[in-house]
């Protein structure tokens, strides 16, 4: 109960048990009287009925009138007080208590303002004494960042959960361009999912190699893949395990390089070569020579690629267990080497091969297959046969020019891994016999994995909070407010009315993490609206319509707007307008907005009753934050979040801790009856 309802309450108690008092006395009088007194009272009554009903009125607008002025003065004062005490103590340490009221309430707040000057002055100091302190670990961060930045290669540091912790210039780089190329609607931000812009199976099955490795107790541990990036890019990812002091993996590194160009300058070579060497097949002599020159410059070529040495025995029950499990297919190995090694990507290569005997299996309607492995000039060769359904030379290519989902192509892969899909030479347009043939290594095998890094092992460079983060089995409305991802944004439009025309001209957003705005992970877009755009509006936001004429509309920006929300919650002051703006386009853009939504509006309402103004700039002003690009979409949203930020401190101290607690409170704001 608030100390405005005490007062009220405590008043009309007050006058009731006066009205009591007073009844209580006229009964007595009444029932004492003789009735010759009873008859001149009742004659007096009636002859001036109107005057006493007056005098009664008086009376209560008097006593209304003190009671509303004894709560204006003192109790109104007194609650406004306490709410900035709160707003000084939390959020703003500069703000003062107006010298304003009866002198008790004057002297009130001198006291705390002094007080507040101590605060501040407090405050100030340690500040100053925190960036001393961190003064030396921010110059090594910086040094950090700035050796990151330079790496030859980009970097993504990620938790266990597949959440971007950290990631270099190159990485994003990568990314940025190749979304821009493909017009893909990916983002990469911290907190973000790497499984948006790199295949989950990818990156599981690279994990789950690291895992075995490190149980069988190997010093390195790391794994290779090949991935495509649109149609167009293909990047080599290393991943590294991050170790916690038990060995245990706490999250990941992706070493990634754009081998686009390295690809197709070895596919050229290699189509130069197949060129060259049917010149010279009649020539026996120069051509062993031309075929041992042939392997020397594939090889060497090969050695830039991530190829990793793959010990056969283990590679083959890995593809036996694969095909038995997802496709209940039988393979028989025969003439087994236990030590030989083969260069390849394995987990390109292994999708290569399940995806083969699947396709065949479909085709042949066999479900058993014996796999004889055999070695012929420097390669090992799968000669595959099995008995039903044979397959023909048409057949084979569909297969070959088949692209398997998240990898390039059936034949690319081939190539990549330094593969070839041939059948016996014997004439026949049919067969059940095929051979597969790949790279053998003839190296020693080789530490090609970096070591894992131990999570604690440069305390004084890294303070990594999100490692910390276990969101598989999140309850995200009983999530702690400083544990979520916010998205806080704001929309121009050109007018008011959403239901009555008016639409989208500008749309702003930046990103909070792990409880910090991340101003450099922005969404920020003009939209060509389709309409005109009023002079009214324009004074407003300064948009005119030469802006917008080459802007993508609203259904075109839409959908990038949504994945750049992804995972996170919605914050907006007075955000009923902009999301009521975004269902009307629902279903021109088939796209439903699903996240939780915060209102910083309704929040200050419901933290603040005492203060009538609840519009951005007010509240920006008690908060002590300073407004830059007024109606501008993105300067809009960029002071929403610094106010969210400033009460959230504010609503853990009221108990508001969660963000079902902060969407409950804000439900009951008088401002949430408000409907567009």
């Amino acid at each position: 109960m608030t100390l405005s309802h005490r007062f009220w309450i405590f008043a009309l108690t007050a006058a009731g048990i006066i009205l009591m008092i007073v009844t209580g006395m006229a009964l007595y009088i009444w029932f004492h009287l003789t009735f010759g007194q009873t008859q001149a009272v009742m004659t007096l009554i009636r002859d001036h009925l109107a005057a006493l009903l007056t005098g009664v009125l008086l009376l209560s607008l008097v006593f209304w009138a003190l009671s509303d002025l004894v709560y204006a003065n003192y109790i109104k004062p007194v609650r406004k007080i306490s709410t900035d005490v709160a707003l000084i103590y939390a959020s703003n340490p500069s703000l003062r208590i107006p010298i304003a009221g009866n002198q008790d309430i004057q002297a009130l707040a001198r006291t705390i303002n002094t007080f507040a000057d101590t605060f501040e002055r407090l405050n100030q100091d340690i500040a100053t004494q925190v960036v001393a302190a961190r003064k030396e670990t921010e110059q090594e961060r910086n040094l950090l960042a700035a050796i990151m930045g330079e790496l030859p290669q980009g970097l993504i540091i990620c938790n266990q959960n597949g959440r971007i912790l950290l990631y270099n210039t190159l990485a994003k780089n990568i990314f940025t361009c190749t979304m821009v190329r493909e017009n893909s609607e990916q983002f990469m931000g911290l907190g973000r999912s790497i499984f948006h812009l790199v295949d989950k199976d990818l990156i599981s099955h690279a994990m789950e190699e690291i895992h075995e490795q490190l149980t069988l107790g190997e010093n390195s541990a790391g794994s290779f893949f090949i991935t495509p990036l649109g149609d167009h890019s293909l990047i080599s990812v290393e991943a590294i395990p991050v170790l916690d002091k038990t060995n245990q993996i706490t999250g990941f590194i992706l070493a990634i390089l754009n081998i686009t160009r390295d690809v197709e300058k070895f596919q050229s070579m290699q189509r130069g070569l197949a060129d060259f060497r049917r010149f010279l097949e009649k020539k026996s002599v120069a051509e062993q020579n031309f075929f041992r020159l042939s392997d020397t410059i594939q090889n060497t070529y090969l050695s830039r690629l991530p190829l990793s040495q793959l010990n056969l025995a283990r590679f083959l029950f890995k593809v036996q267990k694969l095909t038995g499990q997802t496709h209940d297919i039988r393979i028989n190995v025969h003439n087994l080497p236990r030590d030989d090694r083969i260069m390849a990507d394995t987990y390109s290569f292994t999708k290569a091969i399940v995806f083969l005997f699947r396709t065949l299996s479909d085709w042949t309607y066999a479900i058993e297959f014996d796999l004889t492995v055999t070695n012929a000039s420097g390669r090992i060769q799968f000669n595959i046969t099995w008995e039903g359904v044979p397959v023909d030379k048409p057949g084979l290519d569909t297969i070959i020019k088949t692209t398997i989902r998240a990898l390039p192509g059936f034949k690319s892969i081939l190539a990549l891994n330094n593969a070839r899909l041939n059948v016996p030479e014997s004439g026949e347009t049919h067969f059940s016999h095929i051979i597969l043939s790949v790279k053998k290594s003839t190296e020693p095998p080789a530490t090609s994995h970096r070591t894992p890094v131990l999570a604690g092992s440069r305390p004084e460079f890294y303070d990594f909070d999100l490692f910390k983060v276990t969101d598989s089995d999140q309850n995200l409305l009983k999530t702690r407010l400083t544990d979520l991802s916010y998205t806080v944004f704001d929309t121009e439009t050109t007018g008011l009315n959403p239901e009555g025309g008016d639409e989208i001209i500008s749309m702003g957003a930046v990103r909070i993490v792990n409880n910090r705005l991340l101003s450099d992970e922005v969404f920020e877009e003009l939209v060509n609206p389709g309409r005109d755009i009023p002079v009214a509006s324009y004074r407003i936001h300064g948009i005119h319509h030469e802006m917008v004429a080459e802007k993508d509309p609203i259904e075109l920006v839409l959908p990038r707007f949504r994945q750049f929300v992804a995972d996170t919650v919605l914050v907006g002051h007075n955000i009923a307008f902009d999301m009521k703006l975004i269902k009307l386009k629902e279903k021109i853009t088939r796209i439903k907005f699903a996240n939780p939504v915060l209102d910083t509006l309704l929040l200050s309402a419901f933290l603040h009753p005492i203060h009538e103004q609840h519009d951005m700039e007010n509240i920006a002003q008690r908060l002590g934050i300073s407004m830059i690009s007024r109606h501008t979409a993105f300067g809009d949203a960029l002071t929403t979040a610094q106010i969210f930020l400033k009460l959230i401190p504010i609503l853990n101290s009221n108990g508001i801790l969660t963000l079902e607690d902060a969407i409950h409170t804000s439900k009951n704001s008088y401002y949430a009856r408000l409907k567009y």
